[in-house]
Formats: structure tokens, sequence, C-alpha cells
């Protein structure tokens, strides 16, 4: 098998010849370092979307900043029903990851703001710029189609924030729950272009945590929005998968009934996760489990990094629809030397039993 075939196996739930193992594009710098572990078999993971959006009616504007050594971006709408702004910085060590300062929603009178957007906002189609990065891309790894978060995700981690949408659910469930059925309705016309596309593997970058989404909550408003997804895609054959990098030990049975493929960028208890991957693959047997790289390895000397990839391998070797990843940002001074040691292992380790 090629190494986009094996990782292709492990997103559709079937088993590969030998365990994979790759990496965000976006997280590994071109040159020399990751050249060689190309070549030592770690796969990219690149996202590219099949579907263009604009938003008629709405004007936006962009002011950029400095505060301190962070760069802060200023998005401001301007519809016919007022006006809405957020405030996004960019970590300047990373590059990677953004972080919301001020979030669209500051007050109830915001909600029909931003639903006004949101049912503004018309997607197209864009097969030929898909199909021409999986060329450009070929055995080397694969493409995920990422989509928007889950509509209860995005308004906790875009659109409101943990506080605020904790508040108004309990004083304006309804201001709540009219935006979530709003983008909804948004989310079912993108998927519809995504379960019609040539993507292979569909993916939700939810950031699921039980300790914010507990199980009440994902029960209502994430598991019906998996089933119903996971039903359109599968019938066209996509695999389903979706970012849940945090604790997950109350929400696990609740995972086990979504119809989704797999559960990607698990998290272990000593990188902060909850849940044993015993326990996990032992409750999710019909998912693969795609689980990131802890980044406390890159804090460690050769010897314990190498023992702790053969010990894991050695204890999952018994399920075979799995698959490392690096999808979380790694320490830029040592992740270069932590990476080689790992990719010496999963060279010589990763046959399956």
């Amino acid at each position: 098998m090629t190494l986009r075939e094996r990782m292709l196996a492990v997103y559709h739930r079937k088993n590969p010849d030998r365990i994979p193992w790759a990496a965000y594009g976006m997280l590994i710098p071109r040159g020399k370092i990751e050249r060689e572990l190309r070549n030592s078999g770690c796969g990219l993971i690149e996202m590219h979307s099949v579907y263009t959006s604009k938003i008629k009616n709405v004007e936006i504007s962009v002011k950029e900043d400095w505060e301190g050594n962070e760069k802060v971006i200023t998005r401001t709408y301007h519809t016919p029903l007022g006006s809405v702004s957020e405030k996004v910085k960019t970590d300047p060590a990373y590059h990677t990851s953004t972080w919301r300062k001020e979030f669209l929603i500051k007050s109830p009178s915001d909600y029909r703001i931003v639903k006004f957007i949101v049912e503004n906002t018309i997607y197209y189609e864009n097969y030929h710029s898909f199909l021409e990065a999986r060329d450009n891309l070929g055995d080397d790894g694969v493409i995920l189609t990422g989509m928007d978060r889950t509509p209860w995700q995005k308004m906790l981690i875009e659109l409101v924030g943990v506080q605020r949408l904790f508040l108004d659910l309990y004083d304006n469930r309804y201001l709540v729950e009219d935006l979530l059925s709003s983008l909804e309705e948004k989310s079912d016309e993108a998927y519809k272009i995504a379960a019609s596309s040539p993507a292979e593997v569909i993916w939700a970058p939810d950031n699921i945590t039980g300790d914010v989404t507990e199980p009440k909550l994902f029960e209502r408003y994430c598991l019906p929005f998996y089933m119903k997804q996971g039903r359109l895609l599968h019938q066209q054959n996509k695999a389903y998968i979706v970012h849940m990098d945090g604790k997950l030990k109350c929400l696990k049975n609740l995972i086990k009934k979504a119809d989704i493929n797999a559960v990607e960028s698990f998290t272990f208890p000593e990188g902060g996760g909850d849940l044993p991957f015993e326990e996990a693959k032992t409750v999710w047997k019909d998912k693969s489990i795609i689980a990131n790289l802890p980044a406390f390895l890159c804090f460690k000397e050769e010897k314990i990094v190498k023992k702790y990839i053969h010990n894991f391998l050695t204890q999952i070797s018994s399920k075979n629809n799995f698959m490392l990843e690096i999808s979380e940002d790694l320490p830029h001074r040592t992740w270069r030397k932590t990476l080689s040691w790992v990719a010496e292992v999963m060279k010589e380790q990763g046959g399956l039993h």
C-alpha cells in the first residue's frame, strides 16, 4: 500500500498493511527535516475546501494592528441591522493558531445581526481547486475537506465564547437556539456540496472537550448533527471524521453512537486528555482512532521518546485502524529532533502483528 492508501484505509475504518503516521502540513515547515520525515514514512495532511462562500448585503472592513508582539486583526461586519466586530490575535511564535480576543456576539442584541450574516451566506462548489490540490499532493498524503464547526461548537469557539454563551443559554435560550437553527440550515447546504464532491475525507474541526460541552449539551446539540451529516456522507462513501482533542471520558458512550468514522486528534491522558487509549478502543470498536503525538515528548531525551513510542505501538498492535498524527502545535525549539526519533521507531516497528 502507498502512504496515501494506508491513511485512507484508517479514515474509512479499514486496516492498512502497517500503522501510518502523518502531520498537518502547516505544522511542519518545508525544508530539510520535513523532507527527511517524509522519506521516513511521515505523511502530509493538508486542508482544502470543496466550496467557497460569499456574504450578500454585508460589507466587511478589516483592520490590522499590533498589541505588544501580537498581531491583532479586527473584522467589522456592517449589515442593514447594525454592525458587529471581532478581534483575532495571531501567535507570533507559531503562526498556525489564532485566538479570539473579542467575539462577534457581545450582547443579546447582537444575535439578530449575526443571524442576518449567517442567512445571507451563499456557498458555491469549488471542486476544480480541490482536484488540483489533490493531484499536487499525490501519494504523499491525504487532503481533508474542512467543514465549518458543528453549530454548537462554532458558537462556543468562534461567535459567542464560553461565558456569554452559557449565560445566554440560561437567560435567552430562544436567541441561542434560533441562531443554532440558522447555522444548521446553512451547514446542511455546505454538507450537500461536500457529499457530492470528489473529496474522500470530510473533516469537522470541532475541538470537542467534555469539560465544556458536557454530556447533556453534546447529546442535545452535537450528536443529532453528527447523525444527520454522517448518514448523508456515508451514502456517498465519504469518511466523516471529527477533531475531538479534549477530555472525552464523560462523552465516550455518546461518541460511540455518533455516525462518524474516526475520532481525530485523540489526546492521551498524559497529554491533557482523560480517557485511556485502551478504554477508548474498547468502547469505539467501530471507529478509527487518530491520536495526536503528545507535545510533552518534545521536552524529553531520546531514549524516553523512543521507549514511549515503542511501548505504545506494542499496546495498540491489536487495533489496526489507528493512525498517529501531529495535529497540534509543537515546541519549535525541539520538534525537529523529537520527530526524527519518532520516525525511527515508526519505521522499525510500524508493521502490524
